[in-house]
């Protein structure tokens, strides 16, 4: 209330000072502090619409937790369907990958096998290779020790032959000249 008079004694001194007449000014004022007197509001009225806004407020919030608890509810089951259907998924892909994989093994098994029995194979056609390698190895040594008294046998033979013609053509020299 000591502010609004303290305004109206404003308003009225700023009046007189515009050059506007006291009874004018005073007139002015009051209509200016009726004005706001209409305007403004009991404590009765705002204490009523204080109220109001709490009730609505307590509304409002009843209205939000109800819905909040039924989006939870909607929510915790639709995780819950899809954490079962992302569980059998994941069995399922589980199931095929254990499968595959004891495919895999048998086929790595069979394989093994295979590759055992062609590599006993193999071996066992290397080692008569080599048996066979051996056998020629010793035969090229025999063959080359052959060659060698060839190779004598024929440089004497040679020479006999050599010394044969040698005797031929001397007697037949010496039967054409005698």
């Amino acid at each position: 209330m000591t502010l609004a008079m303290m305004n109206t004694h404003k308003a009225f001194k700023a009046l007189q000072l515009a050059g506007v007449s006291d009874q004018q000014a005073e007139a002015m004022v009051e209509i200016f502090t009726e004005m706001q007197q209409d305007n403004a509001l009991s404590r009765a009225d705002l204490m009523k619409a204080g109220e109001g806004i709490t009730g609505s407020i307590k509304e409002l919030d009843v209205r939000l937790t109800g819905d909040i608890r039924e989006l939870d509810i909607r929510l915790t089951g639709a995780i819950k369907e899809l954490d079962k259907r992302l569980s059998g998924a994941i069995k399922e892909l589980d199931d095929r990958l254990s499968a595959a994989i004891r495919e895999l093994e048998v086929r790595l098994t069979n394989l093994d096998v295979r590759l055992s029995s062609e590599i006993k194979a193999v071996d066992v056609r290397l080692t008569r290779v080599e048996a066979r390698l051996d056998r020629i190895e010793k035969d090229i040594e025999v063959i080359k020790a052959d060659v060698s008294a060839l190779k004598t046998d024929m440089r004497w033979i040679k020479r006999l032959l050599m010394v044969m013609t040698t005797t031929m053509v001397i007697a037949a020299i010496k039967y054409i000249f005698s």
